[in-house]
């Protein structure tokens, strides 16, 4: 739900800066400095949200950013009549909110799901932002039609008061009793690996989480560790699985000495002291930033995230700007027709997830999987980028509308496979960094925000030139990152995780 409010938030400016523009008389140079204005913040605190994410974890980290950019929202229409550079600065405020975000949901998501799940939990959560957007554009162009530009961003600031409100009530940082497990074989046994499967059992079913964890913990010689409710939990997703278990001596090492015993493994072999409920971050950890550039991986993802965004954040503060000047729409069908594409990639997105994983399952690598979501996410867009610049006619031309926005939603709804794609290589390849690797990521993702959606404007004054200012820049980058990550992604979990 931070997600979705997240890039309402967004999107109520690509919407509201028509009439702005109109009431307030900017060019498209001043439309793009406004519009751009929110990533000058998104981008500084990138980095800072990773390291704090890891520090303190993102549940904290994820209220303050939502009650930040909520308070940048709800002051934006007083500012704009200040001024330009006042309504910017509110702007920047909604920027530094929203780029506590992504760092720490990816810190929340490392904490609490199994890599056996983590493709159709990222392309859920992730999937919020599209779902944001589609919302965003939906409201925007009939309140802003019945109540004028600003009630979008009072009615969205308050939703995100409400948001901070109600997060605290479902204990976001509680980590389910699977996952702790999971994370605690794998550091007593100083080996990370994707937890094996029963055959025939299903990614997402607690038998088959529950017969992994065993897997590790037998590894690990820490079946002692556990107490007696996550002991229930795994007899009963083993008979729920009809997983059978023996006892360490006769068909699993019970230690890493591999020595025998004839006990349970589910029983203890000395009495141990209730454990507490481990809290998300650590303190004491020491981001090894100086590797993170040294791993062709890390820059892979980096690469990719640039490219993606150019066209993401360049599309969605121009399509409805697009829509009005170029084919001659108004503000609400403007909205309407913008929101069609990101309808197309909200339907996307629950095919990508379990598809992703089913390879996964069926024994395609874990890179390989990466590199076929993201290849998707890129080299398709870039086709209906292309074919859009090709069928924008001339000023005073009439347009084949629908033709145009059938394309633009292809290219959305495959954008939507980045979410298999890069969204979730940070966690393959270090779930203790994930948080901060993001942070990195979404530096380099946030500067399109930027240049592009800047670029854009001042393109589209120079030139009267959509396609110049928008489809074929975006193309390019797109082919740029596919030939990149193709050649240099990685999901092996890295030797400094």
């Amino acid at each position: 739900m931070a997600f979705v409010l997240c890039n309402m938030d967004k999107v109520n400016m690509s919407v509201a800066v028509i009439p702005m523009a109109r009431d307030l008389g900017w060019s498209a140079t001043e439309r793009g400095l406004v519009s751009s204005s929110f990533f000058w913040g998104y981008s500084l605190t990138q980095v800072p949200a990773g390291y704090i994410s890891t520090k303190i974890g993102g549940v904290k980290v994820l209220m303050a950013g939502v009650a930040l950019w909520s308070f940048g929202t709800l002051i934006a229409p007083p500012a704009a009549h200040m001024g330009i550079w006042a309504l910017c600065a509110t702007r920047v405020l909604v920027g530094l909110g929203e780029g506590f975000a992504p760092s720490a949901a990816t810190s929340v998501l490392a904490w609490q799901v199994p890599s056996t799940e983590r493709s159709r939990a990222v392309t859920t959560v992730w999937g919020g932002l599209d779902v944001g957007s589609a919302v965003g554009l939906l409201l925007s162009g009939p309140l802003i039609r019945m109540y004028g530009w600003p009630s979008v961003f009072y009615l969205f600031a308050v939703l995100g008061g409400i948001w901070c409100l109600l997060w605290p009530l479902v204990r976001p940082g509680m980590q389910d009793p699977l996952m702790q497990a999971q994370n605690a074989a794998a550091a007593n046994s100083g080996v990370i690996r994707v937890p094996k499967l029963p055959v025939g059992a299903e990614a997402s079913s607690s038998a088959a989480a529950a017969e992994a964890i065993v897997d590790a913990r037998l590894a690990a010689g820490s079946m002692d560790e556990m107490d007696e409710q996550f002991k229930q939990r795994i007899k009963d997703a083993a008979k729920a699985a009809g997983v059978p278990y023996s006892s360490p001596g006769s068909s699993r090492s019970g230690s890493p000495s591999g020595s025998s015993s004839s006990s349970d493994p589910t029983q203890p072999q000395q009495k141990q002291q209730p454990q507490q409920q481990p809290q998300q971050g650590d303190r004491s950890a020491v981001v090894p930033w100086g590797e993170f550039f040294k791993s062709p991986p890390v820059w892979a993802v980096t690469v990719a995230h640039f490219c993606f965004n150019w066209g993401y954040y360049t599309l969605l503060a121009w399509l409805p700007s697009y829509f009005e000047m170029a084919l001659g729409l108004n503000v609400q069908e403007s909205s309407f027709l913008t929101l069609i594409p990101y309808v197309a990639m909200i339907a996307m997105t629950p095919v990508v997830g379990p598809v992703a994983d089913g390879l996964v399952k069926r024994g395609v690598s874990l890179t390989t999987v990466r590199k076929i979501a993201q290849g998707l996410a890129f080299v398709i867009p870039a086709a209906c980028m292309v074919a859009c610049a090709l069928l924008t006619p001339p000023a005073g031309v009439a347009a084949n509308v629908p033709l145009l926005v059938g394309l633009l939603s292809v290219g959305f709804a495959f954008g939507a496979w980045s979410r298999a794609g890069l969204y979730c290589n940070h966690q393959d390849l270090s779930p203790k960094y994930a948080s901060a690797l993001l942070g990195i990521t979404n530096t380099a993702g946030a500067i399109p925000g930027v240049l592009g959606v800047t670029s854009a404007g001042y393109l589209l004054d120079a030139t009267s030139s959509w396609q110049l200012a928008l489809f074929l820049p975006t193309a390019a980058f797109q082919l740029l990152g596919a030939a990149f990550y193709s050649i240099f992604a990685s999901s092996e979990r890295q030797s400094w995780s």
